[in-house]
């Protein structure tokens, strides 16, 4: 009798209900609220005059190692319709940046849970969420990216007619670039529980500390693409808030950390 009751309570179906209603929650709780608050970022960056791209001087990337501001200013980019209507160029910057900003909010999470004293998991479904919409835009802005030069081939982004690489700060930026999407495809396929049950908690978080790597990268290739050439940009603004930030709450965490453990 006692294994026959045993036998009607088990509902094999149950792991499954548990994923599905998992699923259901992270979809309302997280990817809607980060997919309507990405497309409010979009629609500013691409709506407000300020945050127009084709406002600022264009930056000399290909004259040396750095990039240099172009001869009397520079003259701004002409607007170029593509897909949809949108401006291939200002496209490119806002969703360059708003990936930047969404890599930037997943080593946030970290240090604020860490300063309100919160539990702070190995793995959270929020920052893994956050991540993941990360790496969408950081696909979409490549493949813009690809755009703005409309005579070049994939492969003169990265290399010459020669087959050398470009020696040069466009060069520079592009294989940075190119790295940042290599370093943001492996977390994005590394960001389930099946990764996290097959390479165990401490190996799984070993990897995900490339994120870290992929932000660096990601500031690098827009300083080599001219951020800091274009000062009066809030582009430029934003991404040294960014940088200033992450570094800081970092930092304060590291600290607040070590303290919890010496007084524990």
């Amino acid at each position: 009798m006692a294994s026959q009751a045993k036998g009607r309570g088990f509902d094999p179906r149950r792991p499954l209900l548990i994923a599905s209603h998992e699923l259901r929650s992270r979809f309302l709780r997280h990817h809607v609220p980060l997919a309507l608050a990405s497309a409010a970022v979009l629609v500013a960056f691409m709506g407000v005059p300020t945050f127009d791209a084709n406002r600022y001087p264009n930056a000399d990337l290909t004259s040396g190692f750095l990039p240099t501001s172009l001869p009397h200013g520079g003259e701004a980019a002409p607007a170029e319709p593509s897909y949809l209507g949108l401006n291939k160029r200002d496209f490119t910057v806002a969703t360059g940046y708003l990936a930047t900003g969404l890599v930037a909010l997943t080593l946030l999470i970290g240090p604020v849970n860490v300063a309100r004293r919160r539990r702070n998991p190995v793995s959270s479904y929020f920052r893994r969420d956050v991540g993941i919409w990360a790496a969408v835009f950081s696909g979409v802005h490549v493949l813009y990216g690809f755009q703005i030069h409309g005579k070049l081939s994939v492969f003169d982004y990265f290399v010459s007619a020669s087959g050398v690489p470009h020696p040069n700060s466009f060069g520079l930026a592009n294989w940075l670039g190119l790295a940042g999407l290599v370093v943001v495809a492996g977390l994005l396929a590394l960001s389930s529980d099946a990764a996290l049950r097959l390479l165990k908690a401490r190996n799984w978080k070993r990897w995900q500390r490339f994120n870290y790597a992929l932000f660096a990268l990601v500031l690098a290739h827009a300083v080599f693409y001219g951020a800091l050439v274009r000062t009066s940009s809030p582009y430029t603004s934003l991404l040294l808030v960014s940088a200033a930030a992450v570094v800081t709450a970092q930092a304060v965490g590291v600290f607040l950390y070590r303290r919890r453990d010496r007084v524990s």
